[in-house]
């Protein structure tokens, strides 16, 4: 009789021989073997996942299973009428009527046809698992090994597009109701490694390049499958073995080498694709990253990093005072010079000739030195201490920087062993320029209130600086601008939290009013803002791209600091 014949007449009984994803498969010799055989626990993968079931065969090789776990899979109720002596299965509005040995059963009051006729083995009731399973809306799927049971909705064969590197890929997979599996051998591909089965064992394993993932057949909790052939597995369970990780998102994200983890920040952009980044964990260190496919390719041996304008280089200085020059394509580092003196906020010259930097304990030197050379050279030593935000402009003829004079002491006696008061006149923070292509060097000071002064930048023709006042801590602070020496707000109805500059562009993080973040973009020293992005999610630093439109954020986790790109108006996490 032809398959669909057998639909006609049987029903759903017949659709263990009409699967839609495996052809019909003849069990009779395997059948007359398990029908000798008692009833025993048999590892099926009920929707992905191995588990044991009460079950055997009977004539032509169909299923029967024990009623009660059936119906307790498909949460469904169970029970028996002793009068009618029907027992019955009913979920979400189906019931299920059957009686021992009658192959029709009622679904729904509608007589039907089953396959074989429920049985009664040890005072258990074992039913036909194809009608049962079907008429609940799911499927069983005989000839796959081990025997694949949906509990709700079919068994399909489909190919899910995906993200492997960051290289679009699609593996194919199988659908068991709400569950997907995904190809062995297609993950075994994205990875580079081989895959070997040992039937004797009854185990997969995937190994190379290190990496090395064992499952096991027909073993309860393992979530392996094989059908038409091919084995399938759970994605998440795969991946992670072989030392991956996945990103969901509208295509999932597969990293073959996982992410960065650890504590992550200060994003340093060395082109459209890559970033180099802080990474601390035991000891800070450097690591350059491949946004598209989160690869960290490789480590620089320092983490406090100042790049080249041509990103080419970068220069750190060590525990000892020594300042090196490395080579971002042969990993290579130079010492430059012999100063040992300590040395902070490397920054270079546009042309990069020479290094700009704060000198001495007390950073109260500003010094540069040449970079083919390794002359130090004293630009200003006013004695005034901690000096900070050293930046230097565009054409390299000016820098600026913020400092405040130390609070002096008036003692009561000619010995100074007691003080009497502590002047604090003149020692609020204020931000000043030096010109560079003057003689003499002297810094101006360009500001004159008492507020709190950070986040200072050359922004085109502009300087603009955060001003905060630090007796008010409801106040909001103000965003300013200085152009040829009038000063004038560009923001102060924003809580902003960081600042960040492109060329005249001056972008600033602000936290909003019901507790989300936004960025917002605006060309100095114009108070025309735009906001770019709004997220709920806890950003701390911002750092546009000089090669695009993308921004990189540091976001604050539970493990430590994360980084993520801002790219078409979404984040995508880089490290985690």
């Amino acid at each position: 009789m032809s398959v669909k014949k057998m639909l006609a007449h049987t029903l759903i009984a017949s659709a263990v021989l009409a699967s839609p994803l495996i052809p019909a498969t003849k069990w009779s010799v395997e059948a007359k073997a398990v029908q000798k055989q008692p009833v025993q626990k048999t590892n099926w993968s009920v929707n992905g996942t191995v588990m044991p079931i009460s079950s055997t065969t009977v004539s032509g090789g169909n299923w029967i299973v024990s009623a009660p776990e059936l119906s307790k899979l498909l949460g469904a109720t169970y029970s028996y009428d002793k009068k009618t002596k029907t027992y019955k299965m009913t979920k979400k509005g189906t019931v299920v009527q059957v009686k021992v040995h009658d192959k029709v059963a009622a679904v729904n009051g509608k007589k039907v046809t089953m396959n074989v006729a429920p049985k009664l083995i040890n005072n258990v009731l074992y039913v036909p698992a194809v009608a049962v399973v079907q008429a609940f809306g799911g499927q069983l799927q005989t000839n796959a090994s081990p025997i694949l049971l949906s509990t709700n909705g079919s068994v399909k064969a489909t190919k899910t597009a995906v993200s492997i590197d960051g290289q679009a890929a699609q593996l194919h997979a199988i659908t068991v109701g709400q569950k997907t599996l995904y190809s062995l051998s297609d993950l075994a591909k994205a990875f580079g490694v081989a895959i070997n089965v040992d039937g004797k064992s009854k185990t997969i394993t995937l190994s190379g390049k290190g990496k090395k993932a064992t499952f096991l057949l027909h073993q309860p909790g393992s979530s392996v499958v094989k059908v038409n052939g091919n084995f399938y597995a759970d994605l998440h369970g795969t991946v992670t073995k072989l030392g991956g990780e996945i990103e969901k998102g509208a295509t999932l994200f597969i990293a073959t080498n996982g992410f960065l983890k650890g504590l992550n920040f200060n994003p340093q952009w060395l082109s459209n694709e890559y970033v180099i980044v802080t990474n601390e964990n035991d000891e800070p260190v450097s690591k350059v990253v491949h946004i598209p496919s989160r690869k960290v390719i490789a480590t620089i041996a320092s983490g406090d990093l100042s790049l080249s304008p041509d990103k080419k280089k970068g220069a750190y200085v060590d525990d000892n005072g020594q300042l090196f020059i490395v080579d971002l394509a042969t990993k290579k580092a130079t010492a430059l010079g012999t100063d040992d003196d300590v040395k902070v906020e490397l920054t270079w010259a546009p042309d990069g000739s020479s290094i700009y930097f704060f000198k001495g304990n007390n950073s109260d030197v500003i010094a540069s030195m040449n970079v083919q050379t390794g002359e130090v050279t004293k630009i200003v030593d006013d004695k005034v201490k901690y000096k900070s935000d050293l930046r230097l402009s565009a054409d390299g003829t000016k820098l600026i920087y913020i400092a405040a004079k130390e609070a002096k002491a008036n003692y009561t006696d000619e010995s100074k062993t007691e003080i009497d008061t502590i002047d604090t006149t003149g020692t609020e923070p204020q931000l000043y320029v030096v010109d560079l292509t003057s003689q003499q060097k002297t810094p101006t000071a360009v500001t004159t209130d008492t507020n709190n002064k950070t986040f200072s930048f050359f922004a085109g023709d502009a300087i603009v600086y955060l001003s905060a006042n630090p007796d008010d801590e409801n106040e909001l602070p103000a965003l300013k601008a200085i152009v040829g020496g009038q000063e004038r707000n560009m923001a102060t109805t924003m809580n902003i939290t960081y600042v960040a500059t492109k060329g005249n562009i001056v972008f600033v993080l602000v936290e909003e009013k019901n507790g989300s973040y936004s960025i917002y973009r605006a060309t100095a020293p114009q108070a025309q803002w735009t906001r770019i992005f709004n997220t709920k999610t806890t950003i701390t630093a911002i750092a546009p791209s000089p090669f695009g439109n993308e921004i990189a954020v540091t976001i604050p986790t539970d493990e430590g600091e994360k980084i993520a790109v801002l790219i078409n108006n979404k984040l995508i996490d880089i490290t985690k």
